[in-house]
């Protein structure tokens, strides 16, 4: 009987009859094959469990060092620090909520106030444990510190005429400039005090109102080290809303005629006897030494001279009269003197421009002693002189008229500071050349200005902006606004360069076009800011302070033209790209600028403006039909709106309200309101406190 395991010794082996079996392969590979997938899955987990703990970690590093280099408040890594870094690395990172163990964190500061901190933990590892995988130690490093590689800060300063009222019996303008001088202190202090790695810090300054004063910004010899501009940045020729004088016809006929523009003039001497006969003037008369014959007023024994009235107020000299016509009675004898000449003639001239008439008159013939009786032996003579000018009755041209209208002036030498010689009125007297219309610089500028009230006025810096276009919407800004393109320079033509205001030869003509009137209009009121915009530069306390003590209030609210003095002097690009764009050992700079107003934009009608005067002019209204102080606000806003990204903005509001365009203007968390002197110097300290806050290194 066989048995049951005989099998085996049968011509096949338990290996060949299993290998010959195919219902059991599948289970033998899947077995085969489950290590090396426990292997991929395990460390693809394990990996990114590493992942994960080492970036968490970094996290809470940069963190801790960040709080601990703000709670220091000398470059010393103290105890409140430590504390703080602890604290903030410990919130972040826990051994629990990671399944790592032995984390250990140091720090320490350099002598500058730099902290530098490093970290570490061990990962255990889980599936890997199978193939032999211990714990794993993730290890980070990082740093802060307070640092102000470079910073540029542009103050765009309302110095409207509203600041000049009070809060609580204190000027705004007041609080403004004492808010101001404390923020350049509270910057300086706190890079100081946290130990600060301070680089170049500049400051930059608007003024505005309804226009800026570029008196320092633009100059015959500027020094682009300083951001300055050549005075080719302003036109030659300026348009301005002015006036000429017009000119009519009047005579003709060409006869002699007594001259209208010249009085006579009347000349008369009293001559006493005296010893031998003899008849002297008095002591102070300017006449020659005078001898009278025959003991009366009859015979002059000679020359007699006076002077003339006329162009060369030349001296004119009358040959002896043997006598007087009509006797020992009172007579009269006429003489003449041409143009031209100096003796004198019985005949009237025929020829000459003009001549002058020469009347004598005796007009008494006395006797008389010491004692006012009458006797023989003394005798007073008095002589009358009558000068008179006739001239040719030629056709002149009177004035008649003015018609006001954009005129053109040369501005060269204005803006170089020379100044600008006019005509501020003309009377009856006055004759031009020839027919007009003349402007009031031309009337000036001519030979003969007998019948003018002249004047003169220089540059006071104001300027008007450039070319612009009237629309309504400036999202985007338009092509043609020239004037808030403020990255665009001002080589390319007129349509890019600035104006200089001429104030004194603008009239308002009642907000109308071109008229002709014989009425006089007065010259346009505007105002100019007294304190002059400056470019970005380093500036210590002492000049920050005499600058800012120079603001004056005064004008009306326009801030947009602020707004895009601010931008231009800050912009990384554009006409100070090469003082703009990088800082000192091409460092980055952080650019602010500070805007403040005390309220709403208003427009100046009636008023000169950046924009000329602005209902005249119409040069931002046009034929909108929307108001200018609206257009002007959505200007501003456009300027906001244009620089995000590049500039930060802090916006004011200063005995107002937060609200619109200010609101909307400022970035999220930089717009403050404050309603009185400590609430300003709050904000400004709080900017400053802000500006100079840590950046975090690595």
């Amino acid at each position: 009987m066989a048995r049951l395991g005989g099998g085996f010794r049968t011509g096949r082996s338990f290996l060949s009859r299993l290998g010959g079996d195919v219902a059991g392969n599948v289970f033998a590979m899947t077995a085969a094959a489950v290590v090396p997938m426990i292997g991929v899955v395990g460390g693809a987990i394990d990996a990114s469990r590493m992942y994960l703990v080492r970036s968490r970690l970094q996290s809470a590093c940069d963190s801790a060092v960040l709080a601990g280099r703000k709670a220091m408040q000398t470059a010393t890594y103290d105890t409140t620090a430590q504390e703080r870094f602890n604290a903030m690395f410990n919130f972040n990172f826990q051994d629990s909520d990671f399944q790592t163990t032995g984390t250990v964190k140091n720090a320490s500061a350099d002598g500058n106030g730099k902290l530098s901190a490093t970290a570490s933990t061990n990962i255990p590892m889980t599936l890997m444990r199978i193939f032999g995988f211990s714990n794993q130690t993730a290890s980070v490093s990082c740093s802060a510190d307070i640092q102000i590689p470079n910073i540029d800060i542009v103050f765009v300063l309302d110095v409207t005429g509203s600041m000049a009222d009070d809060i609580n019996g204190i000027p705004k303008i007041d609080s403004l400039k004492s808010a101001a001088k404390q923020f350049y202190t509270t910057l300086q202090t706190q890079m100081q005090a946290n130990g600060a790695n301070a680089g170049q810090i500049r400051y930059g300054f608007v003024p505005y109102s309804q226009t800026t004063n570029g008196k320092d910004l633009f100059k015959a010899s500027p020094d682009t080290s300083k951001g300055e501009l050549p005075l080719t940045a302003l036109v030659d020729n300026a348009v301005v809303e002015s006036r000429v004088a017009n000119f009519e016809t009047t005579g003709g006929n060409g006869d002699w005629i007594d001259d209208p523009n010249t009085s006579p003039v009347v000349l008369q001497q009293t001559y006493h006897a005296g010893d031998n006969d003899t008849i002297e003037p008095y002591k102070d008369d300017t006449a020659a030494y005078t001898k009278m014959s025959n003991n009366d007023c009859s015979n002059y024994g000679q020359n007699l001279s006076f002077s003339i009235d006329d162009a060369s107020n030349r001296q004119v000299f009358l040959y002896p009269q043997t006598s007087w016509p009509g006797g020992a009675g009172v007579g009269y004898s006429t003489l003449y003197v041409a143009d031209g000449n100096t003796a004198a003639q019985t005949d009237k001239p025929t020829t000459g421009s003009y001549y002058w008439e020469i009347t004598f008159e005796r007009k008494s013939n006395t006797w008389e002693d010491g004692n006012g009786a009458k006797t023989s032996r003394y005798r007073a003579c008095t002589r009358k002189v009558i000068w008179t000018k006739f001239v040719r009755n030629v056709p002149q041209y009177k004035f008649k008229n003015w018609t006001y209208m954009p005129v053109t002036y040369n501005v060269t030498g204005y803006k170089s500071g020379s100044s600008i010689r006019y005509a501020t009125s003309v009377n009856q007297y006055f004759t031009a050349p020839g027919p007009g219309p003349y402007s009031p610089v031309e009337l000036a500028s001519m030979s003969n200005t007998t019948g003018l009230g002249i004047s003169s006025f220089s540059w006071d810096g104001c300027i008007e902006e450039r070319k612009t276009v009237a629309v309504t919407n400036f999202a985007p800004i338009p092509s043609g606004a020239l004037d808030l393109n403020f990255l665009s320079g001002y080589s390319q033509s007129d349509d890019y360069r600035w104006r200089p205001i001429v104030d004194n030869l603008t009239y308002n003509r009642n907000q109308r076009a071109n008229l002709t009137t014989a009425t006089t209009y007065g010259s346009a009121s505007g105002t100019c800011p007294s304190a002059r915009m400056r470019n970005l530069n380093v500036i210590n306390q002492t000049d920050f302070n005499s600058y800012i003590d120079s603001l004056q209030p005064g004008g009306y609210t326009y801030l947009d033209i602020g707004m895009v003095w601010g931008l231009r002097f800050i912009a990384p690009q554009g006409m100070f790209a090469s003082r703009n764009l990088v800082g000192p050992n091409g460092g980055q700079i952080s650019r602010h600028i500070i805007f403040l107003t005390d309220g709403e934009p208003v427009s100046a009608d009636n008023s000169i403006t950046s924009y000329g005067l602005e209902k005249v002019s119409g040069r931002i209204t046009g034929n909108t039909g929307v108001a200018a102080a609206t257009l002007h606000a959505r200007r501003f806003q456009a300027l906001c709106d244009a620089h995000r990204g590049t500039v930060a903005i802090w916006a004011i509001a200063f005995g107002t309200t937060v609200t619109g365009n200010l609101a909307n203007c400022a970035d999220p968390g930089r717009a403050y309101q404050a309603n009185n002197a400590s609430d300003l110097n709050n904000a400004f300290n709080a900017i400053a406190r802000d500006i100079a806050d840590l950046r975090l290194v690595q």
